[in-house]
């Protein structure tokens, strides 16, 4: 948990100089300040939820469930709420990410849905987390694009991150025997670039959401599945199942239907 605050909260410092000149400079109004607090309150809840998710629980289970819950509720979101249209194409890339992220994310999850024994047990794995923390996802979603069009993106990213920096500081009040500083300096190195990876690649999905749909952009953005599958494959030296192979080239067709809309 500690680790993915310290990720937000290292983008949150490298970032800071370029957001507060912003902040005097192009200073949201009240409506867009109303989505930014929104999609604070929410990101502050994620942090604690998705924390607690991954080190109780596992990731194979968490965040192919969290992701692919949140790609199904954000285009009828942007239909019913935002009152946007999608082609037939689309929406068929659409399904074709989510099921290409739960083939990607874990086999265990497919194969449970038909074992009563074996869902029994995937229930008490995590997914009740991983659902709170797809309806999350979804919500954040929903307000970043009602403030995406009226403010800088940097700025709404360091707004919201702000959430991760209260965490922190909470943890370390709390830290009597000075652990988490330790673990920090410890760490310093290995959050500094993926937190700025992490905090740049959020501006750009704000940007996204700004120019384009909630339900092309929203859903679109998922494509890192399979990035993050390639780079594990890589450098980490995971091996690709047939069922993760399927999985990323199902992902890759609905990315190319939504694109191509």
């Amino acid at each position: 948990m500690i680790f993915i605050i310290g990720l937000a909260a290292a983008g949150w410092i490298i970032f800071t100089p370029y957001s507060i000149y912003k902040l005097f400079t192009e200073l949201p109004s009240t409506r867009v300040w109303i989505f930014i607090g929104l999609s604070w309150f929410i990101h502050f809840f994620y942090f604690v939820l998705l924390g607690r998710a991954y080190s109780k629980f596992e990731l194979s289970i968490v965040y192919p469930i969290a992701r692919g819950l949140s790609v199904f509720l954000i285009p009828i979101y942007g239909i019913f709420i935002l009152g946007e249209s999608m082609t037939f194409q689309a929406i068929t890339g659409c399904a074709f990410i989510i099921v290409g992220i739960l083939l990607t994310g874990s086999q265990s999850i497919i194969y449970s849905l038909f074992s009563s024994r074996n869902l029994t047990s995937l229930l008490r794995g995590g997914v009740v987390s991983a659902v709170m923390i797809g309806f999350i996802i979804s919500f954040y979603s929903l307000a970043d694009k009602n403030a995406a069009e009226h403010v800088d993106p940097v700025l709404f990213v360091w707004i919201t991150d702000s959430s991760a920096i209260l965490l922190l500081i909470f943890y370390l009040m709390k830290d009597k025997e000075k652990s988490i500083i330790k673990y920090l300096n410890v760490q310093k190195y290995g959050l500094v670039i993926p937190g700025v990876f992490q905090f740049a690649s959020y501006a750009i999905i704000i940007y996204a959401y700004a120019t384009t749909q909630l339900s092309y952009a929203g859903t679109f953005r998922e494509i890192g599945s399979v990035f993050g599958a390639v780079m594990a494959y890589f450098i980490l030296g995971e091996k690709f199942s047939r069922m993760k192979i399927l999985g990323i080239s199902i992902i890759i067709l609905g990315a190319v239907l939504i694109s191509i809309f």
